[in-house]
């Protein structure tokens, strides 16, 4: 069964290329996610932050020459969960996050300022804008 999922955060480390001996390649990256809400007095609970290792489909790959340390992304995610059997006999499962599309989320709007005008018309709503930052 696999689920998809929209999550915001920051890169936590530069993007990691894996190539396997049939000489297919697999990127990985990791996103820290801020957990928390808000209380019935509107103050900020934060619960701390949570981790997520993310796995690049070739669409989200080329985004990669953009995923640095720090980087406010968007990841768009297939969820799935994977069964194995360890060593020992136990079974064993574990979750992978495989990046379908990945955004990023500019300085501008982080700091609280107005996003950008968009253009009016029919233009490609998933296409990049003027500024390179793609729409996601």
């Amino acid at each position: 069964m696999a689920v998809n999922i929209c999550f915001q955060g920051n890169v936590g480390g530069e993007p990691q290329t894996r190539t396997f001996n049939n000489g297919s390649s697999v990127t990985t990256f990791s996103v820290a996610v801020s957990q928390g809400y808000f209380d019935n007095t509107h103050q900020w609970v934060d619960q701390g932050t949570m981790w997520i290792d993310v796995e690049c489909a070739p669409g989200a790959a080329k985004q990669l020459p953009y995923v640095h340390k720090g980087v406010r992304v968007l990841v768009y995610v297939l969820l799935s969960q994977r069964f194995w059997t360890d060593k020992q006999g136990a079974e064993r499962s574990s979750l992978r996050c495989y990046a379908q599309a990945l955004g990023f989320i500019n300085k501008q709007q982080q700091q609280g300022q107005p996003a950008p005008a968009q253009q009016a018309g029919g233009g490609d709503p998933w296409a990049a804008d003027n500024n390179g930052d793609y729409a996601f």
